[in-house]
């Protein structure tokens, strides 16, 4: 492989809960495809829902890393600095501006992604979430990754495949711009949760920081977040003005695929080690192939479902007094 490629994933105290079960399951399929490991662990609270469970799980999360993944791994455990000379380095690297915002309009996290892909050796970083659930096991993805890479000059994203593969070879809830080969599509758009990108290109390029819509601003200047939209529609703004790819594929074998969970619910929790097995065995129902999204069969989401039922609710009532 031509390439060299870092393996980059984010961390926050509040993801422990389901890192201590996920983590390993990313790494024993990613570790030794790649030539480099960083988990970069956020330093800096955010707000709202994004801050739950930092603090009762800050000294869990360190312990945890050091005990259970430098032991096991080859990784480079990175705290994200947020010293004004580093956020001027990324803000440079990025956007071609002395600063940034440290967290998106929701609260999120915005810089804890760019300084994670800033901090790679290599060009080429395998970007996860914490969350995100791998299938089908290969140990050739990323080479076949970086063959997108090195034969397609306009090639900026690729990902594995989201949701397990289906036999009549169709995805749900996907913007599909073309079918490039069986099990290999080019999507519109990118999303941050998972993906490998060239960051070189942006030594050139930069990105442009934009406010999210009108309804995202209101919602930054009530809850007191900065008016930064999110870091994937900066991204794929800037793949479409630049006329850029993102590419999905299986790949070779039972290739590689992700799966990603919408809520966090204590069901969830309590069945992470069984549903790690199930995926490891694709032993998934027929509904959820092709769908990137956990579904109901195979978590029980009921009780997200009720909690977002009952907000919506209290909201309603509170229009009518």
């Amino acid at each position: 492989m031509k390439n060299k490629v870092s393996l980059q994933i984010n961390l926050a105290p509040g993801d422990y809960p389901h890192a201590r079960y996920i983590l390993k399951h990313q790494l024993t399929i990613l570790s030794t495809q790649v030539d480099e490991i960083i988990l970069t662990v956020d330093t800096r609270p955010s707000k709202g829902r994004f801050a739950e469970g930092w603090e009762e799980n800050k000294e869990l999360l360190n312990r945890f890393l050091s005990s259970e993944i430098e032991n096991s791994y080859n990784v480079k455990i990175v705290p994200v600095d947020y010293s004004p000379a580093t956020k001027q380095k990324v803000a440079d690297y990025f956007f071609g501006k002395n600063d940034m915002p440290e967290k998106d309009f929701r609260g999120g996290p915005f810089y804890a992604y760019f300084f994670g892909i800033y901090s790679a050796a290599n060009n080429l970083v395998f970007h996860l979430d914490s969350d995100m659930f791998l299938g089908g096991g290969s140990e050739e993805w990323i080479a076949e990754a970086v063959h997108f890479f090195e034969t397609d000059t306009v090639c900026f994203v690729t990902a594995p495949l989201p949701g397990p593969p289906n036999s009549m070879d169709t995805l749900t809830g996907q913007q599909v711009i073309n079918k490039i080969a069986p099990y290999t599509w080019q999507l519109a758009g990118m999303s941050t949760r998972i993906f490998m990108i060239d960051k070189s290109r942006l030594k050139t390029g930069k990105l442009i920081l934009t406010k999210p819509p009108l309804r995202g601003q209101l919602k930054a200047i009530i809850e007191g977040n900065a008016n930064a939209d999110l870091p994937e529609h900066l991204i794929s703004a800037y793949m479409d003005s630049h006329r850029l790819k993102r590419i999905d594929f299986l790949g070779s074998g039972k290739g590689l695929w992700s799966l990603h969970p919408p809520y966090r619910t204590k069901a969830f929790y309590d069945g992470l080690p069984q549903l790690i097995k199930k995926i490891a065995d694709n032993n998934l129902p027929e509904k959820q192939q092709g769908f990137y999204d956990i579904i109901d069969e195979v978590c029980d989401w009921s009780a997200a479902r009720e909690k977002i039922s009952n907000n919506r609710w209290w909201k309603r009532l509170g229009n009518r007094v």
